[in-house]
């Protein structure tokens, strides 16, 4: 509604019609105009809501909303580099999209995104067990051995990165001997 509009409306369960008028509106400020506090508010209850919707196993409106908030915190943090805890925050959005791509079958996707959350959180375990699993599955086999061992050299029982590497191993040996086959037919 604009200024002035004069609107009608029927509830469901009434027979009765109400008339509203609004006489003024007041516009709300631009994102950027907002205090800083209220930005970082509106960050991380984006990234609640996310996750929940994750959980619920939506992953089209998840990953919406991991987006939505990650542009959020591009405008609310600034240019880099950036605290401590803002970093965190957006390693945080930034991993939680790369499983939503994951499980969207979307492996490039989501191993750009783990990047994203490792460059800013280095130490970050879940993104780097999402890149190797993403790497996998783009077949760069030996990029995927090395996060996955790095995943499990800080965290030995890990029982995603053990499953996930011996894939990994069986699929390298698999190729390895595919090759071998073709190389010992080609010098026969």
């Amino acid at each position: 509604m604009t200024a002035g509009e004069l609107s009608l409306l029927r509830p469901s369960a009434a027979s009765t019609t109400l008339r509203v008028h609004l006489s003024a509106f007041t516009p709300s400020p631009p994102f950027w105009d907002i205090p800083s506090p209220s930005r970082w508010r509106s960050v991380t209850s984006g990234h609640a809501h996310a996750s929940s919707l994750l959980s619920l196993g939506l992953l089209t409106a998840a990953g919406r909303a991991y987006s939505r908030s990650l542009r959020v915190a591009a405008v609310a943090a600034g240019c880099p580099p950036f605290p401590p805890d803002i970093a965190a925050v957006k390693a945080e959005l930034h991993a939680g999209l790369a499983l939503v791509q994951l499980r969207l079958g979307l492996p490039a996707a989501a191993a750009g995104n783990a990047a994203r959350a490792l460059a800013l959180c280095p130490a970050h375990l879940e993104a780097r067990y999402r890149r190797g699993v993403a790497r996998a599955a783009m077949s760069d086999l030996e990029a995927a051995r090395e996060d996955l061992v790095a995943v499990l050299r800080v965290q030995p029982g890990h029982a995603g990165a053990r499953r996930e590497l011996r894939r990994v191993r069986g699929a390298a040996r698999e190729r390895d001997a595919r090759l071998a086959r073709r190389l010992g037919r080609l010098f026969a």
